[in-house]
Protein backbone atom coordinates (compact mmCIF):
# COMPACT_ATOMS: atom_id res chain seq x y z
CA UNK A 1 0.00 0.00 0.00
CA UNK A 2 1.37 3.37 -1.03
CA UNK A 3 0.42 6.34 1.13
CA UNK A 4 0.90 9.87 -0.12
CA UNK A 5 1.60 12.43 2.61
CA UNK A 6 0.60 16.04 2.02
CA UNK A 7 0.09 19.14 4.06
CA UNK A 8 -3.60 19.60 4.76
CA UNK A 9 -3.30 23.11 3.31
CA UNK A 10 -2.57 21.43 -0.06
CA UNK A 11 -5.74 19.36 0.05
CA UNK A 12 -8.39 21.41 1.89
CA UNK A 13 -11.11 19.10 0.61
CA UNK A 14 -10.07 16.78 3.49
CA UNK A 15 -10.38 19.45 6.20
CA UNK A 16 -13.76 18.23 7.46
CA UNK A 17 -12.65 14.60 7.63
CA UNK A 18 -9.46 15.40 9.56
CA UNK A 19 -11.22 17.87 11.86
CA UNK A 20 -13.93 15.33 12.63
CA UNK A 21 -11.32 12.67 13.47
CA UNK A 22 -9.58 15.03 15.90
CA UNK A 23 -12.87 16.05 17.48
CA UNK A 24 -13.95 12.42 17.93
CA UNK A 25 -10.59 11.37 19.42
CA UNK A 26 -9.70 14.31 21.67
CA UNK A 27 -12.11 17.26 21.60
CA UNK A 28 -15.64 15.83 21.88
CA UNK A 29 -15.79 16.42 25.63
CA UNK A 30 -14.74 20.08 25.27
CA UNK A 31 -16.89 21.23 22.38
CA UNK A 32 -20.27 20.00 21.13
CA UNK A 33 -19.41 19.79 17.40
CA UNK A 34 -16.30 19.43 15.21
CA UNK A 35 -16.73 23.00 13.91
CA UNK A 36 -14.21 24.54 16.34
CA UNK A 37 -11.54 21.98 15.41
CA UNK A 38 -12.19 22.44 11.70
CA UNK A 39 -11.91 26.22 12.09
CA UNK A 40 -8.65 25.79 14.01
CA UNK A 41 -7.22 23.57 11.27
CA UNK A 42 -8.26 26.14 8.68
CA UNK A 43 -5.96 28.69 10.38
CA UNK A 44 -2.97 26.36 9.87
CA UNK A 45 -2.83 26.97 6.15
CA UNK A 46 0.70 28.36 5.78
CA UNK A 47 2.93 26.04 3.77
CA UNK A 48 6.09 24.75 5.52
CA UNK A 49 5.56 26.90 8.61
CA UNK A 50 4.50 25.94 12.15
CA UNK A 51 1.66 25.30 12.87
CA UNK A 52 0.70 22.81 10.17
CA UNK A 53 -1.14 19.54 9.71
CA UNK A 54 -0.23 16.63 7.47
CA UNK A 55 -2.59 14.03 6.11
CA UNK A 56 -1.89 10.56 4.76
CA UNK A 57 -3.85 9.58 1.66
CA UNK A 58 -4.36 6.05 0.33
CA UNK A 59 -5.78 6.21 -3.19
CA UNK A 60 -6.79 9.81 -2.46
CA UNK A 61 -8.72 8.89 0.70
CA UNK A 62 -7.51 10.25 4.07
CA UNK A 63 -6.22 7.49 6.36
CA UNK A 64 -4.15 9.38 8.95
CA UNK A 65 -2.94 12.72 10.23
CA UNK A 66 -0.77 14.62 12.68
CA UNK A 67 -0.18 18.26 13.45
CA UNK A 68 2.85 20.27 14.45
CA UNK A 69 1.89 23.04 16.85
CA UNK A 70 3.60 25.50 19.19
CA UNK A 71 2.65 23.74 22.46
CA UNK A 72 0.86 20.53 23.38
CA UNK A 73 1.99 20.03 26.98
CA UNK A 74 0.92 22.49 29.66
CA UNK A 75 3.52 20.96 31.99
CA UNK A 76 6.41 21.79 29.64
CA UNK A 77 5.89 25.23 28.06
CA UNK A 78 9.66 25.61 27.51
CA UNK A 79 9.62 23.02 24.72
CA UNK A 80 8.45 23.91 21.22
CA UNK A 81 7.17 22.90 18.67
CA UNK A 82 5.18 19.72 19.32
CA UNK A 83 3.81 16.89 17.23
CA UNK A 84 0.20 16.46 18.28
CA UNK A 85 -2.93 14.52 17.38
CA UNK A 86 -1.30 11.58 15.64
CA UNK A 87 -4.17 9.51 14.30
CA UNK A 88 -4.55 6.63 11.84
CA UNK A 89 -7.90 5.06 10.95
CA UNK A 90 -8.31 1.57 12.39
CA UNK A 91 -8.23 -0.20 9.01
CA UNK A 92 -4.78 1.24 8.20
CA UNK A 93 -3.00 0.80 11.53
CA UNK A 94 0.20 -1.28 11.72
CA UNK A 95 0.87 -0.63 8.03
CA UNK A 96 3.46 2.16 8.31
CA UNK A 97 1.03 5.05 7.94
CA UNK A 98 1.95 6.68 11.27
CA UNK A 99 5.65 6.37 10.45
CA UNK A 100 5.16 7.96 7.03
CA UNK A 101 3.18 10.82 8.55
CA UNK A 102 5.75 11.38 11.30
CA UNK A 103 8.65 11.33 8.84
CA UNK A 104 7.00 13.92 6.57
CA UNK A 105 6.09 16.10 9.56
CA UNK A 106 9.78 16.07 10.53
CA UNK A 107 10.92 16.92 6.97
CA UNK A 108 8.55 19.88 6.86
CA UNK A 109 9.73 21.06 10.29
CA UNK A 110 13.34 20.87 9.12
CA UNK A 111 12.53 22.95 6.02
CA UNK A 112 10.87 25.47 8.33
CA UNK A 113 14.10 25.82 10.32
CA UNK A 114 12.97 23.79 13.33
CA UNK A 115 15.86 21.97 15.05
CA UNK A 116 13.81 19.65 17.26
CA UNK A 117 10.27 18.31 17.64
CA UNK A 118 8.69 17.25 20.91
CA UNK A 119 5.84 14.88 21.60
CA UNK A 120 3.90 14.07 24.76
CA UNK A 121 2.66 10.49 24.50
CA UNK A 122 1.63 7.56 26.62
CA UNK A 123 4.60 5.45 27.63
CA UNK A 124 3.08 2.40 25.91
CA UNK A 125 3.17 4.20 22.54
CA UNK A 126 6.76 5.43 22.90
CA UNK A 127 8.21 2.57 20.78
CA UNK A 128 6.36 3.88 17.70
CA UNK A 129 8.10 7.23 18.09
CA UNK A 130 11.46 5.67 18.95
CA UNK A 131 11.35 3.79 15.64
CA UNK A 132 10.89 7.18 13.98
CA UNK A 133 13.84 8.97 15.56
CA UNK A 134 12.46 10.22 18.88
CA UNK A 135 14.20 9.63 22.21
CA UNK A 136 12.69 9.87 25.67
CA UNK A 137 13.54 13.20 27.25
CA UNK A 138 11.41 12.95 30.42
CA UNK A 139 9.20 10.29 32.01
CA UNK A 140 6.07 10.52 34.13
CA UNK A 141 5.15 14.03 33.00
CA UNK A 142 1.82 15.47 34.04
CA UNK A 143 -1.08 13.49 35.43
CA UNK A 144 -0.84 10.37 33.28
CA UNK A 145 1.67 7.67 32.43
CA UNK A 146 3.28 9.75 29.73
CA UNK A 147 6.70 10.64 28.42
CA UNK A 148 8.04 13.67 26.64
CA UNK A 149 10.13 12.71 23.65
CA UNK A 150 12.43 14.73 21.38
CA UNK A 151 13.38 14.23 17.78
CA UNK A 152 16.40 16.30 16.82
CA UNK A 153 16.35 17.57 13.26
CA UNK A 154 19.16 18.54 10.95
CA UNK A 155 18.79 20.89 8.05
Amino acid sequence: MQVEIRQLSECPEHLTTVGTWLWEQWWHRRTPTPALVIDLLRTRAAFDRVPYTVVGLADGVPVGTCSVIENDCDHRPQYTPWVAAVYVVQSHRKRGVASAILQEAARIASRAGVTGLYIDCLAVTAPVYERNGWTILESEVGDKDSVVMLRRLTE
